[in-house]
């Protein structure tokens, strides 16, 4: 194990996989970007190319190449050691798929299904008579195998008995949200008589499926045009946006994304050079989708139906995406879908494409067009509709803006529409997650909440002032306990590193496991980036001020022993242990 993490490391660059999530900035001999675990303005993630490694000094989670992609993709590990593996060309050896995970296993099968339902489009009579569709639509062909589209055959268990074969059990397909339970023993395919459109994540893994009704399946009156794969362990459409894998670097490259509603819309998109853009497949925006587009660029511009069950569809992700910093723009194809208006004219969508509405125009011209103007109940509705998406905006420049504009077209003070605007309550979208992170500024209080962190940060320090070291004894003054337990670094392999530096001796030599060796060179990236121009009376002062913070915790952490060992004492044991805590409050207040 440990020598296939070696070699991955070896062959992926940390700035590559990073770079293939976030917009990164050269910071000197590092990268930075906002962190993408926890909400910021000002950039404070940092990727070290040297160390091969990354950090947030924000929320303080840090890591190398698997780290990131368990934190941001939320596997686990063995999960992303087989997507790296596969990156870096590295065959895992031991892998055993009757160990692996359920999602590993889902995985797989997710694959074999693709390539399946591929197989049944180019070869079966049905899968030929859909290609013709396909291509009718407007899809070349080396689009439609760019994309692995496929058919699903008119049949209740071909699927079923493919996999069946390939040496999957039917509980471990029907996991997949690949087939249906029938009964407790029974299931039949989910997928039938549909072209197929493989799902991907960011790492062009299929995870799931949208399938086209195509043929028309006996006894399925019910069925709709589109079907999709159920939630599974590694399918969830609130958080895949169709087609992102392929377009991430468009989005970064042009710092803009597209958002289409349809596969089709998508990929034709694509085919047509707008390769910017992604689908949400039939489900309104979302605030994960946002927060995956925001990694790569905050402008966004949307194609939606503008009827009424496209306009409400879209109108919450519109609310979620100005709430969160979105700078955002609707492309209006005068009541066409992208798809068809490619077919048409591609040339058409790429200027379509390119010349976006602000939000809040479309916002103001819609409510302008509904109400009167001329009479006041019409002004009062123009302002309160316009305001509500006004009120969202975070800019206040922007805000400034959308204010004159509406103050010009109704002819009303500026100034009575603050006012409107001030009272207006903020709609469900504008809502954030709490962001409960701290940041470690040297000269400031810490949060005592995480002794740890607390304890890579002073050794940290103490790496670029070695000498301190022999002046941080544990506090003696007759102290009624033995003094190791005073040790300041309660982490094993800290104090080990703090012992050595004590004595003069360096750095720890001996061979260390993945784990222990990742924490050094994150305290060693965290001693150069983040304390590396501290003048030499700051590095005094904040070791100072850390070793004193470090000492209280360890007092108050005996103190409340003792509050306890006093609830349980007998009486005649309580006089001492009372002269125990009255010795420990005073070494504190001296501190």
């Amino acid at each position: 194990m440990e020598d296939n993490v070696a070699k991955i490391k070896e062959r992926l660059d940390i700035v590559d996989l990073v770079g293939g999530y976030l917009k990164l900035q050269k910071a000197g001999i590092n990268f930075k970007a906002n962190c993408p675990f926890h909400n910021e303005k000002t950039p404070s993630f940092f990727v070290s190319p040297d160390r091969q490694i990354w950090h947030c000094f924000g929320c303080n989670l840090s890591g190398d190449h698997f780290k990131f992609l368990m934190q941001i993709e939320g596997l686990e590990f063995i999960e992303a050691l087989r997507v790296l593996a596969k990156r870096a060309g590295i065959e895992i050896k031991g892998y055993n798929r009757e160990l692996a995970g359920e999602k590993n296993k889902s995985y797989e099968i997710s694959e074999l299904a693709a390539k399946f339902f591929e197989k049944q489009l180019w070869e079966s009579e049905s899968g030929k008579k859909t290609l013709e569709y396909l291509k009718n639509r407007g899809l070349k062909i080396e689009t439609i195998k760019e994309w692995h589209l496929g058919y699903a055959p008119n049949t209740w268990n071909s699927l079923k008995k493919f996999l069946k074969d390939a040496g999957f059990r039917e509980e471990e397909i029907f996991k997949t949200g690949l087939t249906v339970k029938k009964d407790e023993e029974n299931f039949y395919d989910r997928f039938r008589g549909r072209i197929m459109f493989p799902v991907k994540d960011l790492n062009s893994q299929v995870v799931g499926f949208t399938g086209r009704i195509f043929e028309e399946v006996t006894g399925e009156t019910e069925m709709g045009k589109y079907i999709n794969t159920p939630q599974t362990a590694i399918y969830d459409k609130s958080r895949l946006l169709y087609g992102l894998d392929k377009a991430k670097i468009d989005i970064k490259k042009n710092d803009r994304a597209v958002v289409v509603e349809g596969n089709m819309d998508l990929i034709m998109s694509h085919q047509a050079g707008v390769k910017n853009a992604v689908a949400c497949s039939g489900t309104a925006l979302t605030g994960w989708h946002l927060k995956i587009i925001k990694r790569y660029t905050s402008n966004l511009d949307l194609c939606f139906d503008q009827d009424s069950a496209g306009e409400t569809a879209a109108k919450r992700g519109i609310d979620l995406a100005l709430s969160q910093g979105f700078n955002v723009g609707l492309i209006n194809l005068a009541a066409k879908d992208p798809a068809d208006l490619i077919k048409e004219n591609s040339q058409e969508w790429l200027e379509a494409s390119k010349k976006n509405q602000p939000i809040i125009q479309f916002y103001l011209e819609k409510a302008l067009a509904k109400h009167d103007i001329k009479t006041a109940l019409g002004k009062k509705n123009i302002a309160g509709e316009v305001l509500q998406a006004v009120k969202l905006v975070e800019n206040k420049v922007e805000q400034a803006h959308w204010l004159d504009e509406l103050s010009n077209k109704l002819r009303v003070s500026q100034k009575i529409l603050v006012e409107m605007l001030a009272a207006v309550k903020p709609g469900a979208g504008s809502r954030r997650p709490e962001d409960g992170s701290r940041r470690l500024e040297a000269g400031q209080g810490f949060e005592p909440a995480s002794r740890l962190i607390l304890e890579e940060t002073l050794l940290a320090l103490l790496m670029k002032m070695p000498q301190k070291a022999k002046e941080t004894n544990p506090p003696a003054g007759g102290l009624p306990v033995p003094e190791e337990e005073f040790e300041i670094f309660q982490d094993k392999l800290y104090n080990n590193v703090f012992q050595r530096l004590k004595t003069g001796q360096g750095f720890i030599e001996a061979p260390l496991s993945y784990e222990d060796n990742l924490r050094l060179e994150l305290v060693k990236f965290k001693s150069d980036q983040f304390f590396g121009d501290l003048e030499e009376k700051d590095l005094e002062s904040e070791i100072g001020r850390l070793i004193k913070s470090l000492k209280k915790e360890l007092i108050l952490e005996k103190i409340k022993d003792l509050e306890v060992k006093i609830k349980e004492a007998k009486s005649h044991e309580v006089l001492s242990l009372l002269k125990e805590v009255q010795k420990f409050s005073t070494k504190l207040a001296s501190l």
